[in-house]
């Protein structure tokens, strides 16, 4: 009898001990959230500001966060998200408006080709910062050059521009990762004194909160300068 009540308590403490254990894993598994559904969230997101944002997961296989961990983090993005939109938005104004100013300048509506001399027309570049940055506004400083002929101008006595060589653009310094020129214009002005440069581009940014690995890309962003020929 008593063997028998030893085997009975066995069998009532292993249930025990059971369900607990399923209690425990159907708690962690409420209190935390899938890769995927972060994933979706994160996705859904950058669409929201214009952006693509992907994640990738930097943790051990058995750290989780919780949903209140989750949910800071989630806002904590949104939050940069919003202010690299602005940021983005007020390059796009400050663009439109530099271009403007320039269009309605009197150096605009002077563009007289340069005349050529039998002499070689050496080349001149010159090279332009502009700091940009969707994440980290105004985190990303990028390089730009413009590369042109120098051409002696008989009447105005100096060099003016003649033909564009080369223009590019790179990162230079900040948070940015990759940058990709996606157009670039070059307009001689004032005569031909002056190249005004209008460059477009995408950046990608990363950075890393909690056990997660973010990146960033924001498209469109503008860069301008104004680039003068020595005389």
């Amino acid at each position: 009898m008593k063997k028998n009540k030893c085997v009975i308590s066995l069998f009532l403490a292993s249930c025990f001990m059971l369900s607990l254990t399923t209690t425990t894993i159907a708690a962690s598994s409420d209190n935390n959230y899938s890769e995927e559904s972060f994933s979706e969230a994160v996705r859904s997101l950058g669409e929201k500001y214009g952006v693509t944002v992907t994640v990738s997961s930097t943790a051990p296989d058995h750290t989780t966060l919780s949903s209140e961990q989750v949910a800071e983090e989630l806002k904590d993005l949104e939050n940069h998200l919003i202010a690299g939109q602005k940021a983005l938005e007020e390059n796009h104004r400050l663009a439109d408006k530099a271009e403007k100013e320039i269009a309605n300048s009197e150096k605009f509506k002077k563009n007289i080709i340069p005349q050529k001399t039998l002499s070689a027309t050496p080349t001149y570049s010159v090279q332009y910062y502009q700091t940009i940055g969707s994440y980290y506004p105004n985190g990303t400083t990028i390089l730009c050059t413009v590369v042109g002929e120098r051409v002696y101008n008989d009447y105005y006595k100096r060099y003016l521009w003649g033909a564009v060589v080369a223009k590019n653009s790179r990162l230079y310094s900040g948070k940015g990762v990759n940058w990709d020129q996606t157009n670039c214009q070059v307009q001689r002005i004032d005569t031909g004194r002056t190249y005004y440069v209008q460059v477009w581009g995408d950046l990608t940014e990363k950075y890393t909160k909690w056990f997660r690995e973010y990146t960033v890309t924001s498209k469109g962003w503008r860069i301008w300068y104004e680039a003068y020929c020595p005389a």
